[in-house]
């Protein structure tokens, strides 16, 4: 009876295991978790673990061999993954733009995303768009203050965050003018960069499509807001 009882609790443990598999591997296709995070890699090693314990009774050393290495490779993705987080570093600009247009964004992805860029230090007077013509960089501003301009009337004005975030993953022209009007610093990466990048790093690209089309939906509630309050003052 005994021997029965725990035959049958390894044999649950590899139906737990297969389902850690199952599961992580559906919330993978689903996009609720990513290849290179913690969650997939300590779901697989749990898998992998408790299918090589339920193997210990009905022993097969070709299942066997795939569950070590998938431990193994799980192990490594973790300390991998600890080890870059524990040694990826940024400066106080840097830690500002991530707190604020890319927040959840992983380390190494913000990295990759700021190594595409530069940061300068911009006069009143400077050129970031242009009506009509096409966008060519990715800009945040950091601090002071750029006019926006549309059919040579001034709209409104940017005091931070991105600008022209909607057409550097897709090449389109500006809808307006953007012009430093107060000394600023801004933060600005190639949008050719940026689509090789992302490219051949499609999570980098999930990642920045989802904080690009955050930044639009903000600035279309703000503008819809001043929409409102200039017919209200009517």
């Amino acid at each position: 009876m005994f021997q029965l009882a725990q035959n049958t609790l390894y044999d649950w443990a590899g139906y737990l295991g297969v389902g850690f598999y199952l599961a992580s591997y559906a919330l993978l296709q689903m996009g609720l978790v990513r290849g290179s995070h913690y969650p997939y890699a300590i779901m697989n090693l749990f898998a992998a673990s408790l299918v090589l314990l339920s193997l210990s009774v009905k022993f097969n050393l070709s299942a066997a061999i795939i569950q070590i290495m998938w431990i193994i490779i799980s192990t490594f993705g973790i300390c991998r993954l600890y080890v870059i987080e524990r040694t990826t570093r940024f400066n106080e600009n840097e830690l500002k733009l991530i707190n604020d247009v890319l927040y959840d964004m992983p380390k190494p992805l913000a990295r990759k995303f700021l190594n595409r860029g530069i940061w300068i230090d911009a006069d009143v007077g400077t050129e970031l768009t242009r009506e009509g013509e096409e966008v060519e960089n990715l800009i945040y501003l950091l601090s002071g203050r750029a006019d926006v301009i549309s059919q040579r009337k001034s709209v409104a004005s940017i005091k931070g965050g991105f600008i022209g975030e909607m057409n550097v993953l897709q090449p389109g022209p500006a809808s307006a003018t953007v012009i430093i009007d107060q000394p600023a610093l801004i933060f600005t990466a190639s949008g050719e960069a940026l689509r090789k990048t992302a490219s051949t790093d499609s999570e980098f690209r999930a990642y920045l499509q989802e904080h690009l089309a955050l930044a639009t939906r903000t600035k279309l509630i703000e503008a819809n807001s001043r929409l409102l309050q200039s017919e209200q003052r009517k």
